[in-house]
């Protein structure tokens, strides 16, 4: 197993950038064109706690990679912090934490920390990651500057 932790200083509030973490809609928005998941495309509420999606996820959107499990383990208001424990294919375990931290009244820290097991896979998809979240957060980079005007 690999963690590896990626990090970026957004400028939003940290209440702003919690509020849409919670949600499939900015979950969609980050990972537009990287991955596709179907089963959460018509979804406008909110992730709850102990939820468990299962459904197809596609690279960039149109090859099959897996029948994904993405099990929502904990929403915590008071530290910001939303873990997810997800599996499927060869990934045997991807652990993803996302804690958001303020910073200042009109900025914060956004951290994204991910275990990830698949096998002797690992070191390849430790490299898909690494890109995979680097593009998520300069996405949400630009999503914290559309929630702050």
């Amino acid at each position: 197993m690999k963690t590896i932790e990626l990090s970026s200083n957004l400028e939003a509030s940290a209440e702003m950038v919690w509020a849409a973490v919670k949600t499939p809609a900015a979950f969609r928005r980050v990972t537009r064109g990287l991955i596709t998941m179907p089963v959460i495309n018509q979804r406008d509420d909110e992730w709850h706690q102990g939820e468990t999606v299962v459904g197809w996820v596609f690279l960039f959107g149109v090859i099959p990679f897996s029948r994904h499990r993405l099990h929502v383990a904990r929403i915590d208001d008071v530290t910001r912090t939303l873990t997810s424990r997800e599996s499927g294919g060869i990934l045997k375990r991807w652990n993803h934490d996302i804690v958001v931290s303020p910073i200042s009244n009109n900025s914060c820290h956004y951290l994204d920390r991910i275990e990830i097991d698949a096998g002797i896979a690992t070191p390849c998809v430790v490299v898909y990651a690494r890109w995979f979240y680097r593009m998520r957060q300069r996405r949400w980079g630009v999503l914290a500057k559309e929630l702050s005007l």
